[in-house]
């Protein structure tokens, strides 16, 4: 359940923050590798779900999949109702799937902790992974415009500030125990809350000095610490019943 919720919340996060990015800017090549690694991601969590006998997830998740390739085929009518509609019915559908996903591993007191702790989730994961991607495409793409890494990095910022949010709500509302004697909480935290908070600086400076390789590789570290701290949060998501 824990591995299939990763996948799918990586899944969309990825996907949702690519109007940040700009079709125009980085071009349908960068659209149709995000869409071939999300279809990949939210398949592995199909598979995850189904072996873990949620069958009714395994086909919500395998529902995103069907909806990425109908976007992936209809990405050369950008301006067409067709794919107005395809994209954001995908969108739609991979952050219902993260919200149900989340609710089933957390089976939280309220459905409104799932929803908070999936988007956050979502987010966090989909703005660092994709402005980490976006970073090696500079490489493919000679004379982008720096504008798209300058979005996705304050997306990030926002992201992680969100995240910090959730978390300290979940505190609040009767977590703190677990705060006060858990080794692996502090983990979370130092990794997953406050790491993207104490690289944003790094980040952004050398994004403003338009060094894409040097942001690329702070962003790898970012994308470490995001990881860890989401997994290490899911856990405890499951343990306690909240958004950790």
């Amino acid at each position: 359940m824990l591995l299939a919720l990763f996948l799918i919340d990586l899944a969309a996060g990825q996907y949702v923050f690519l109007p940040l990015v700009g079709r125009r800017n980085a071009g349908v090549k960068f659209y149709r590798l995000i869409l071939i690694i999300s279809a990949a991601l939210a398949a592995c969590a199909a598979g995850a779900h189904w072996l873990g006998r949620r069958r009714d997830l395994a086909l919500t998740d395998a529902a995103t999949l069907v909806l990425t390739g109908i976007v992936f085929l209809v990405l050369r009518y950008p301006k067409r109702l067709v794919y107005k509609v395809a994209v954001s019915v995908l969108g739609i559908a991979y952050v219902g799937a993260g919200v149900l996903a989340f609710d089933a591993a957390m089976k939280p007191s309220h459905f409104g902790w799932s929803v908070a702790g999936a988007l956050a989730s979502i987010a966090l994961l989909g703005s660092v992974t994709l402005a980490m991607t976006l970073g090696h495409w500079y490489l493919v793409v000679r004379g982008m415009p720096i504008d798209p890494l300058k979005r996705l990095t304050v997306a990030t910022l926002a992201a992680a500030i969100v995240r910090v949010i959730v978390v300290g709500a979940a505190l609040a509302a009767g977590a703190h125990a677990l705060a006060l004697r858990d080794v692996f909480f502090w983990m979370r935290a130092g990794w997953g809350l406050l790491g993207p908070l104490f690289l944003y600086p790094l980040v952004w400076g050398t994004v403003r000095l338009r060094s894409t390789m040097a942001a690329t590789g702070i962003l790898y570290v970012d994308v470490v610490a995001v990881v860890i701290g989401e997994v290490l949060g899911g856990w405890l998501a499951a343990t306690v019943h909240l958004p950790i």
